[in-house]
C-alpha cells in the first residue's frame, strides 16, 4: 500500500464564526462542574492559553499560511488520478473539522444533527450527537477560534475510502447557548488521530477516528 504524506507547517484554519457581544448576563463558566472545557481540561493535552481574545464582533476570516509540500515514500510514482483523490479527501477533511465545531453553536440537538451529517457519518456521527446533546441541553457549546494543523498524512486512498493520520490544535472556550457569547479561559486542545473517511455523495466524511497515543 502507498502512503502520501502531506506535510502542513502550521497551517492556520480560522473558523468564519459571528459571535456575540461578552457584556451579558453569563449561566455558565469554564469553573463549573457541567462546563464543557472543564471536562476537556481533565483530559491529556490541554493546556490553559494565555492572551487577549480577539473582538468578539468580527468574522474571522479562513487564512493559509503554510506551504503545502508533498513526498512519496515508497519507489513509485503517484498517478495523476492519485494525487487528485488525495487533495480532495484532505480539503473535504479540513472542512468537516470546520463543520463539526460550528454545529457546537447549535441551540438544539435537531440543528447539532443536521449540521454534523454533513461531516459525519456512521457510528461515529451518532456517537458525537450523543455527546454533544449532554451539553446543548444545557446551554452549553463550544466556541473555537482557531485551529492549527501541524501535520497530515494520506496514508492510503481509493474511489471510496481513505485514512489519514492528522495532528492539530484548537483554541476554544465554552459557549453560552442562551447568550450567544464565548465565557471563560481559553484552552488549547491536541488532537493526534487516525481518520477513516468514505467518499458519499461526492463528499468525503469522516466514518472512524482513534486516538494516537
Amino acid at each position: 500500500m502507498r502512503k502520501m504524506n502531506y506535510m502542513f507547517g502550521a497551517l492556520a484554519l480560522g473558523l468564519g464564526v459571528l459571535v456575540g457581544t461578552l457584556g451579558v448576563s453569563l449561566i455558565t463558566n469554564s469553573s463549573s462542574p457541567n462546563s464543557f472545557i472543564s471536562k476537556l481540561r481533565g483530559q491529556d493535552k490541554i493546556q490553559t492559553v494565555s492572551g487577549t481574545v480577539s473582538d468578539p464582533i468580527k468574522n474571522l476570516p479562513i487564512t493559509d499560511t503554510a506551504t503545502t509540500g508533498m513526498s512519496v515514500t515508497d519507489s513509485h510514482a503517484l498517478s495523476n488520478k492519485e494525487s487528485v483523490l488525495a487533495q480532495q479527501v484532505i480539503t473535504d477533511y479540513k472542512q468537516n473539522i470546520g463543520i463539526f465545531f460550528g454545529a457546537w453553536k447549535s441551540t438544539d440537538i435537531a440543528t447539532f444533527r443536521l449540521k454534523l451529517a454533513k461531516a459525519y457519518t456512521g457510528d461515529l456521527f451518532e456517537k458525537h450527537a450523543r455527546r454533544a446533546e449532554e451539553y446543548l441541553v444545557q446551554g452549553i457549546g463550544l466556541d473555537v477560534s482557531q485551529i492549527v494543523f501541524d501535520q497530515v498524512d494520506v496514508e492510503s486512498v481509493s474511489e471510496n475510502s481513505a485514512t489519514l493520520r492528522v495532528d492539530y490544535r484548537y483554541t476554544a472556550r465554552d459557549y453560552n447557548l442562551t447568550d450567544g457569547a464565548p465565557v471563560g479561559e481559553e484552552h488549547e486542545q491536541i488532537v493526534q488521530v487516525r481518520v477513516n473517511l468514505v467518499k458519499q455523495n461526492l463528499r468525503w466524511l469522516i466514518s472512524g477516528e482513534s486516538t494516537i497515543q
